[in-house]
Protein backbone atom coordinates (compact mmCIF):
# COMPACT_ATOMS: atom_id res chain seq x y z
CA UNK A 1 0.00 0.00 0.00
CA UNK A 2 2.61 2.66 1.14
CA UNK A 3 4.32 1.79 -2.44
CA UNK A 4 1.33 3.53 -4.01
CA UNK A 5 0.99 6.19 -1.48
CA UNK A 6 4.60 7.90 -0.80
CA UNK A 7 5.24 8.36 -4.72
CA UNK A 8 1.63 9.38 -5.15
CA UNK A 9 1.88 11.80 -2.16
CA UNK A 10 5.71 12.83 -3.56
CA UNK A 11 4.53 13.93 -7.08
CA UNK A 12 1.68 16.18 -5.42
CA UNK A 13 4.22 17.77 -3.37
CA UNK A 14 6.26 18.33 -6.32
CA UNK A 15 4.12 19.63 -8.46
CA UNK A 16 2.93 21.87 -5.60
CA UNK A 17 6.33 23.38 -5.06
CA UNK A 18 6.40 24.09 -8.84
CA UNK A 19 3.09 26.39 -8.67
CA UNK A 20 4.18 27.92 -5.85
CA UNK A 21 7.56 29.27 -7.75
CA UNK A 22 5.33 29.72 -10.80
CA UNK A 23 3.35 32.30 -8.78
CA UNK A 24 6.23 33.14 -7.32
CA UNK A 25 4.84 32.61 -3.70
CA UNK A 26 7.21 31.96 -0.84
CA UNK A 27 7.84 28.01 -0.40
CA UNK A 28 9.15 28.96 3.33
CA UNK A 29 6.51 30.82 4.53
CA UNK A 30 3.95 28.42 3.50
CA UNK A 31 2.75 26.37 6.33
CA UNK A 32 0.87 23.94 4.66
CA UNK A 33 4.87 22.63 2.98
CA UNK A 34 5.97 22.11 6.27
CA UNK A 35 2.27 19.63 6.93
CA UNK A 36 3.27 17.80 3.62
CA UNK A 37 6.58 16.84 5.00
CA UNK A 38 5.14 15.75 8.23
CA UNK A 39 2.54 13.84 6.69
CA UNK A 40 5.57 12.06 4.17
CA UNK A 41 8.03 11.97 7.18
CA UNK A 42 4.71 10.30 9.16
CA UNK A 43 3.95 7.50 6.51
CA UNK A 44 7.66 6.86 6.07
CA UNK A 45 8.21 5.79 9.30
CA UNK A 46 5.35 3.83 10.01
CA UNK A 47 6.35 2.04 6.84
CA UNK A 48 9.68 1.48 8.31
CA UNK A 49 8.18 -0.09 11.38
CA UNK A 50 5.99 -2.30 9.89
CA UNK A 51 8.79 -4.02 7.82
CA UNK A 52 10.20 -4.68 11.23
Amino acid sequence: MYKIIIPAILAIFALWILLQISLEMSIVKNPMNYFIVFIIFFLFVKMVKEKQ
